[in-house]
């Protein structure tokens, strides 16, 4: 025999065996929570009555919303400060879950999260350059406070919030970006 053979091990250093299978397994897993989890932001989003009781809505009354209470705070949460951009807002975790179940890999984590914060500031703020109409609830407009908040720097150039064909060129880049 020859001295330099030696008996294979498995690399540890590789995903393999039962480790491997049960980090596949947890990782399937959570993608599905991750789903079942949007699937329950958005039944609250669409079911979303300024009435509600939340933090900023103290009444004695049930919640209409399909999540009771707790989506009746989320969703006015949301609301007040994504606007109708919440629920695109929410978009980058469902492809996060589909990769997760479909065992593709995820890669630059951080910089996608940042991405995705301030993707979904820009996407309130395309918003908030539509007019909210008559029966528009809340003080602020139809991207919520951060699309308002995002709007004051071309606010600040032209003197005031943008509004009319101003306000459509404005939102195109802000929705492309």
């Amino acid at each position: 025999m020859r001295a330099s053979a030696s008996a294979s091990y498995p690399d540890h250093r590789e995903k393999s065996g039962i480790s491997a299978f049960m980090r596949r397994q947890l990782e399937i897993a959570a993608g599905l929570v991750i789903i079942l989890v949007l699937i329950g932001t958005a039944a609250s989003l669409a079911t979303w009555n300024v009435a509600d009781p939340s933090f900023s809505h103290a009444t004695d009354g049930i919640a209409a919303n399909a999540l009771g209470y707790p989506g009746s705070v989320f969703a006015d949460l949301a609301m007040q400060f994504y606007g109708l951009a919440a629920l695109p807002a929410l978009l980058p975790s469902a492809f996060w879950a589909l990769f997760m179940i479909g065992g593709k890999p995820i890669y630059k984590r951080a910089r996608r999260g940042f991405a995705w914060f301030f993707g979904a500031l820009l996407t309130a703020a395309a918003f908030g350059c539509a007019t909210p109409p008559q029966t528009w609830p809340l003080p602020v407009g139809v991207g919520g406070v951060l699309g308002d908040l995002v709007l004051k720097i071309p606010a600040a150039f032209i003197g005031g919030f943008p509004k009319g064909m101003l306000s459509l060129i404005l939102a195109l880049p802000l929705l492309a970006a």
